[in-house]
């Protein structure tokens, strides 16, 4: 009886520690399986956000300007591009450092020259590359900007580009910041065709802040664009003469300039206001210089300014919200 008694024992021990021994080898091959196929759930999940990523986003239909072999004609490029979070212009732009599909096209934008950044402010494009849009120069750079702005004044809305590089105006030929460009006007062939030269008159503050004196510049005016802003741009480089002071507050910009029945509307950023530190004498040589310098066209009599948009009553002393006339007696004789 003792003998089958321990018999059983023994067999009951042998049926648990055999149990258990399965157990410890196949629980933690179960539960590093099962850990396998976590991480390889999640490495397919990654691969799918990434996936849907790259996808998101809508194909646009739009109109891209590249140049041909030899630089002398600007030839639009029908494509689909894929626009994200709604940010149009950046595609666009991002779309012509690429370059064309069409063999027959050629990159106008030089290689390695990276979008910084890209805004816009009312109906204007602003756009800031790196310091390798430089690379082109001559006719290679106009044909450059011409492919940028024609393509940015595809998009509804955007009627003029402002280029910068390194965060700094694009400057022209002539030493000058370009500004605001409206569209290049092309020939039926693709060819830019050249601005016409004009001769204005911009007035700027003597060094007594009490007189006005004229200074006549040479610009390139492109067919669509009007001499007003041109003329501001002017006041805004500020003097070349020697004894001459700038009249337009730093920072200020030119939301927009139109002329109508006569009357000149000027619609200036709030800087116009919040950066003019002069007394009395120097406004009014900031307001007449931009008046006198505008009423130098024949078509303009009266000024009106706005700031933002809006009327202000009063500029720093002055009465602001009326049109201004031409103020003869501040020109220096």
């Amino acid at each position: 009886m003792k003998k089958i008694f321990i018999l059983f024992i023994t067999l009951v021990l042998v049926i648990v520690t055999s149990g258990c021994s399965g157990l410890s080898k196949s629980g933690p091959a179960k539960k590093s399986q099962v850990t396998e196929k976590a991480q390889e759930t999640s490495r397919q999940d990654n691969i799918d956000n990434k996936a849907e990523n790259h996808t998101e986003g809508k194909m646009i239909k739009m109109t891209l300007y590249f140049t041909n072999s030899d630089n002398s004609a600007l030839l639009p490029e029908a494509r689909e591009i894929l626009v994200k979070d709604g940010a149009i212009m950046r595609a666009a732009v991002n779309a012509l450092i690429e370059g064309p599909e069409n063999p027959e096209l050629k990159q106008t934008i030089p290689e390695g020259t990276r979008l910084i950044g890209i805004k816009r402010t009312g109906n204007v494009a602003v756009v800031d590359f790196s310091k390798e849009y430089y690379k082109a120069q001559g006719i290679a750079e106009i044909v450059e900007r011409a492919s940028i702005v024609n393509t940015l004044t595809e998009i509804a809305g955007i009627d003029k580009v402002r280029i910068l590089v390194e965060g700094k105006d694009l400057i022209g030929p002539s030493g000058n910041p370009l500004g605001e460009m409206s569209r290049f006007s092309l020939d039926s062939r693709g060819n830019p065709l050249p601005g016409e030269k004009k001769i204005v008159t911009v007035y700027f503050s003597n060094s007594n802040a009490d007189k006005l004196v004229p200074e006549k510049r040479e610009i390139t005016v492109n067919k669509g664009d009007g001499l007003e802003k041109h003329i501001f741009q002017e006041l805004a480089i500020g003097p070349k003469k020697q004894g001459l002071y700038p009249v337009i507050p730093q920072g200020t910009k030119l939301i927009a300039v139109t002329t109508k029945d006569g009357v000149c509307t000027v619609n200036l950023s709030q800087q116009f206001v919040d950066n003019n530190k002069s007394g009395t004498a120097g406004e009014s040589m900031t307001i007449y210089s931009i008046v006198n310098s505008l009423t130098e066209l024949h078509e303009v009599k009266k000024v009106q300014f706005l700031i933002n948009g809006k009327k202000r009553d009063v500029y720093l002393h002055l009465v602001f919200d009326e049109p201004f006339t031409r103020n003869e007696d501040l020109i220096q004789k």
